[in-house]
């Protein structure tokens, strides 16, 4: 085989090597955008049915969202609240807007993770057989500070309460377990 042939192969296999990298890129790419995200579709539905417009008077920016879900919880601990999802593009992309009906104040968080404050000496892979029996991800960890960012179990409007409950079981393993609050300066 003379030197033109090898330059002709090399050449020929190169293109046809990024050719099928691109096509793979491509299959992967379209796969992500085709994969639906269950919290924008979950409750689309109670949009058109006529979900609770949000009260006037909160921060702008909370306004700007667009609702996903609204439902009223009854609770024998708690007073009864109304709740809504939020869809935003930002970095909370999901939030949790909660009106206490008995105060008329609100509270906002993170509608898709909880915050675990864990206990001294206990260690992050300590949580991993609590995380696993309860089908729950861990997202992100702050060694330093002891805290860990845990998804929760839905994406139902209880799902910040029912994932809290759920931990109790575990609570030798933290100091504390609650929402991602949302702060508005």
């Amino acid at each position: 085989m003379g030197k033109t042939d090898r330059i002709f192969v090399y050449i020929m296999g190169f293109v046809l090597g990024s050719l099928l990298v691109a096509m793979i890129m491509n299959r992967r790419a379209h796969k992500e955008e085709a994969s639906v995200d269950p919290w924008v579709t979950h409750n689309a539905a109670a949009v058109k049915a006529g979900a609770e417009e949000l009260p006037e008077g909160l921060p702008e920016v909370i306004q700007r969202g667009e609702i996903l879900d609204f439902g009223i919880l009854p609770s024998a601990a708690e007073p009864q609240v109304k709740v809504w999802h939020l869809n935003f593009d930002e970095s909370y992309p999901y939030v949790r807007v909660v009106e206490h009906l008995s105060t008329g104040e609100f509270s906002y968080m993170a509608a898709d993770q909880i915050l675990i404050e864990l206990a001294d000496g206990v260690d992050v892979t300590a949580l991993k057989p609590m995380l696993d029996a309860l089908e729950l991800r861990l997202r992100m960890f702050n060694r330093k500070d002891q805290i860990a960012v845990v998804g929760v179990l839905s994406t139902q409007i209880d799902a910040v309460p029912a994932t809290i409950e759920a931990l109790q079981p575990y609570a030798e393993l933290f100091r504390s377990v609650g929402p991602d609050v949302i702060v508005f300066k």
